[in-house]
């Protein structure tokens, strides 16, 4: 069972309690509504599991308790008493006066008078839950974005919008002869007459559901159907009406056809549909959107169908984040072509507040998802392009279509995606709300141990300590090779300088390059990227492990290596264009490789990139090669496909021969005419063992070896604005007997000046 606590909000002592999220799997409730008494009842149990902390667990019920049960044992209602999480009304949250084991599943039964909710009643769109003559019921959510407690939580015992669980809702009208109709987006099965149960599935949360319940007679039906362009579903279009008042005269048949039209520009402009086969409208004045379906009036129509993409299609992870959608669907009415440059000058603006308890979207002038949120994406379309923007929003919805998204989430793809560093102060001023720092924060990671976080260091900076991978996300601190066929996982340790300012909100960005390497330069080599991670309050001297997902797919294969390069971006401190590692202390590297030698191994070539992307370099450097004074059974060398490689070297130099191949293979004939060999498991393992990786990576090279010693040196020339391909050749005889890692590391020195400009970190052992 996936659960999301990745985006709960944290535990919380609350009136001497700790107080601690859960996970709802499951919903399973019975509305009961008399007619002839005017009354209505509820019986819901909730499936839950408990966060990664013991502690008294927190949902919400906005109704009056009658009796409850905790895994089918009676519970005192007292002990679910409300208590305030936040300081505006209507944030307070009941609490399970148990202490319940971390990751323990349990269920919670509740039983109540069903009624107007217990919530912020304002608004155009109120719930309803009333007797007309007849007797008639007239039931509606009447869900708000803008008003606190007005989610699914009204009516039935729910979560803060960041967790997903599935509803079966069975609903009985009794004491009532007249028929009466559902409106939902859920899947409906009649069991009789006014006896229906209501299915909503898995991947909704609290503001997901669109339930209605009128008397028959009282609305109008109409649908239609449509073949989508993207998801290429027969498409249901379910449209009703009330049959008086001023939405009754609304045309249904034109409606259906400006559903279809916007339905099929949302899918060729930003995916396909989220929600099944079914879209289903009310025209009955208001506007809110929920998944697959809208209660709306004609006007605001194409706003809340484009809800079901940004908003339903993936939903903000918290009311905090509930600015986005809100803004980017007033962009996309504005025909998502506009773009405003930001004015830096401009007072903050927050828009994402840093409060997890927050139960409503902003909406009030100064500070309204509606217009700053509008202008905030026209912001962003000025710095990184509008087609870009809406490539990328149409991207992040196809990787998160049916779940839930924050804020920072967007920020950091953003980031990624397009590699533009100044969205990080755009989210700083105009989402987060924060000024500009004074003092200014002084973000760094080591380059090694006792690097006291200049920008200049001299000494080693491609082995970070500050930076690591894991195969699991488990919070160790030790780095581990890349493990292909899984997630893997980013992390680093930022430093803030004591004596700076605190940086309020930082980004750490990840990125590999798909070879092992001596110089990267700031951005090029780091932005775009891979991961990022958002995070908030870095006290100066202080520090923060901060970690990322390293996605499967973009993992590479056993036996490559590859460089890890990470920045770290804050308001008034940014990495400086045009920089090395060793030049700034926004930056860090890991170019650390480990190989483990298998017994068949005679030697072992690791591929490595030199460059002089400079040209004020002299192209004269030293490639140099230090480890320890003396290493029995090693000897190490240079490989490069050109002898004139080595005209300024005064080592010898001797063609490179890997010998024959031992691999079984076979000639394969292809359609193109052509033969390919194959073999049982094609490696890129290049060793001794796998000649014939070898020959295609190396063919007709040279090699040079380098003299025994701490420090070995050859000396090459790298003309400006050049890059070369070399193998480090590790050879080992039986003398080399050592279980434990042996350290080397590979060195590119410039010769004029004695700078170092790169290096990688090799451990090595016989297995």
């Amino acid at each position: 069972m996936s659960t999301n606590f990745h985006l709960a909000p944290p535990s919380k002592t609350v009136d001497g309690l700790l107080c601690v999220p859960i996970d709802i799997e499951s919903i399973d409730a019975v509305f009961t509504f008399d007619g002839a008494a005017s009354t209505a009842a509820g019986d819901a149990t909730i499936t839950y599991t408990v966060g990664p902390t013991a502690g008294n667990p927190i949902f919400d019920l906005r109704q009056n308790i009658i009796s409850a049960e905790v895994d089918g044992v009676a519970f005192p209602v007292a002990q679910l008493a409300q208590h305030n999480f936040g300081a505006d009304p209507f944030t307070n949250l009941r609490v399970i006066e148990s202490v319940q084991a971390a990751g323990s599943v349990h269920t919670l039964r509740v039983q109540y008078d069903l009624a107007l909710p217990d919530a912020q009643m304002s608004g155009g769109y109120l719930p309803k839950l009333d007797w007309l003559a007849g007797p008639k019921l007239r039931f509606a959510l009447g869900m708000s974005d803008l008003r606190r407690a007005r989610y699914i939580e009204a009516f039935l015992p729910a979560n803060l919008i960041f967790d997903q669980f599935s509803i079966d809702l069975e609903i009985q009208i009794t004491g009532a002869t007249a028929a009466h109709s559902v409106i939902t987006n859920g899947v409906v099965t009649n069991i009789a007459t006014n006896h229906w149960s209501i299915a909503f599935p898995s991947r909704f949360t609290a503001l997901s559901p669109m339930l209605e319940i009128h008397a028959s007679d009282a609305v109008t039906q109409q649908t239609d159907s449509v073949v989508l362009p993207v998801s290429g579903n027969n498409f249901t279009i379910e449209t009703w009406k009330p049959t008086t008042g001023p939405d009754s005269s609304t045309n249904l048949t034109t409606q259906i056809n400006n559903i279809k039209t916007f339905l099929t520009d949302n899918e060729n402009d930003y995916g396909g549909y989220a929600h099944g086969n079914r879209f289903v409208a009310f025209f009955n004045g208001g506007g809110m959107e929920y998944e697959g379906g809208t209660v709306t009036g004609t006007g605001p129509l194409l706003h809340e169908t484009f809800h079901s993409w940004f908003a339903r299609g993936i939903k903000p992870a918290s009311q905090a984040d509930g600015w986005w959608d809100e803004g980017f669907d007033k962009f996309h009415d504005d025909g998502a072509n506009d773009a405003i440059p930001f004015d830096f000058t401009d007072p903050p603006i927050v828009l994402c507040s840093r409060d997890p308890w927050q139960r409503h979207t902003p909406s009030a002038t100064g500070a309204s998802a509606y217009i700053e949120g509008n202008r905030f994406w026209k912001g962003i379309a000025s710095q990184i392009g509008v087609g870009t923007l809406n490539g990328l929003m149409s991207d992040l919805y196809e990787k998160h279509k049916g779940n839930s998204v924050s804020t920072q989430m967007i920020e950091e793809f953003l980031l990624c995606k397009s590699g533009n560093e100044d969205v990080v102060d755009a989210f700083h001023r105009f989402i987060y709300g924060f000024g500009n720092p004074s003092p200014v924060p002084d973000l760094w990671m080591r380059d090694e141990v006792g690097d006291p976080g200049d920008d200049l260091w001299s000494g080693v900076f491609w082995d970070s300590p500050d930076l690591w991978i894991r195969n699991d996300d488990d919070g160790g601190t030790t780095h581990q090779s890349p493990e292909f066929g899984q997630d893997n996982w980013f992390y680093a340790r930022v430093r803030n300088k004591t004596g700076a300012g605190a940086a309020q909100h930082f980004v750490v960005t990840f990125h590999t390059r798909g070879f092992l390497g001596t110089q990267f330069e700031y951005p090029g080599d780091f932005l775009p990227c891979i991961a990022a991670k958002a995070d908030f309050d870095l006290a100066a001297g202080s520090t923060r492990i901060v970690k990322a997902k390293w996605p499967r797919a973009l993992v590479p294969p056993e036996d490559t290596h590859t460089c890890l390069l990470a920045s770290v971006i804050t308001r008034s401190d940014h990495p400086i264009a045009g920089r090395h590692v060793w030049e700034d202390n926004n930056l860090a590297q890991k170019n650390l490789v480990v190989v483990d030698l298998v017994d068949d191994d005679v030697y072992y070539v690791l591929p490595i990139v030199i460059r002089n992307w400079r040209w004020s370099f002299d192209p004269l450097f030293e490639i140099e090669v230090w480890g320890p004074k003396v290493v029995d059974g090693l000897s190490i060398s240079l490989i490069h496909r050109s002898k004139e490689f080595f005209k300024t070297s005064k080592a010898e130099v001797k063609q490179f021969k890997p010998g024959r191949g031992s691999s079984k293979r076979k000639l394969e004939h292809l359609d193109c005419g052509s033969v390919s060999e194959t073999r049982s498991r094609i490696s890129h393992r290049l060793s001794s063992a796998n000649p014939e990786a070898l020959l295609r990576r190396f063919p007709d090279a040279w090699e040079a070896t380098f003299a025994r010693g701490e420090v070995a040196k050859l000396a090459v020339k790298i003309p400006p604005m050049t890059q070369n391909v070399v193998g480090l050749k590790l050879a080992v005889t039986e003398k080399f007997k050592t279980k434990k890692y042996v350290k080397l590391h590979f060195v590119q020195r410039n010769v004029k000046t004695k700078q170092i400009v790169g290096g990688v970190a090799v451990q090595l052992r016989r297995k």
